[in-house]
């Protein structure tokens, strides 16, 4: 015969409902930072994902702003109206986030030192030009033939905070100077 002795209970294995309960309150209260990073960490990639919207809008200007015709191109601090293909002000994205465009144009003043060289004279060879075919050091001012473009895309994170890219070029036209 088989003889059970059901009066031993303390030997028996597996876990309690008590057990099961405290375990499962410490995994709840050990997840609610990880959740919290979770949120951060969405908020993180929006806030990136902003900025890599605000780099590509800042190239295509430039991009555009580069192609168009020298003297065309405004003159100016902090300019906002669109002109040709080159697109100013404020622009709403397709992220729904709207950035402000803002152009400055200016002329520098340009130094440039040099040589002459004679090259009307019967004795010239272009290949091997002797010194005496140069002449003593001249100076030439331009001062409308190179633009300093600077452009500034900017936007307001976390309701308050302006936060902003920026590039900045040269653009010359020696083709419009005169002697």
């Amino acid at each position: 015969m088989l003889n059970i002795n059901h009066s031993n209970t303390k030997n028996r294995e597996g876990i309690t409902l008590p057990e099961i309960i405290v375990a499962t309150l410490i995994l709840c209260l050990a997840m609610i930072p990880i959740a919290g990073l979770m949120g951060y960490g969405g908020k993180a990639t929006l806030k990136d994902a902003r900025r890599i919207t605000a780099i590509q809008m800042l190239d295509k200007t430039m991009r555009n702003l580069l192609s168009e015709p020298f003297n065309e191109i405004p003159r100016g601090n902090n300019i906002v109206k669109s002109f040709n293909n080159v697109s100013l002000g404020d622009i709403k994205a397709s992220n729904g986030v709207t950035y402000s465009v803002k152009l400055t144009s200016q002329y520098v003043t340009t130094n440039f030192d040099y040589n002459p060289v004679n090259v009307h004279t019967a004795t010239f060879n272009e290949t091997s030009p002797k010194p005496a075919d140069f002449g003593s050091v001249e100076s030439l001012t331009l001062t409308d033939s190179v633009l300093r473009l600077s452009l500034t895309i900017s936007w307001i994170e976390e309701k308050s905070k302006e936060v902003q890219v920026s590039a900045l070029t040269y653009r010359a036209n020696f083709s419009r100077r005169t002697i």
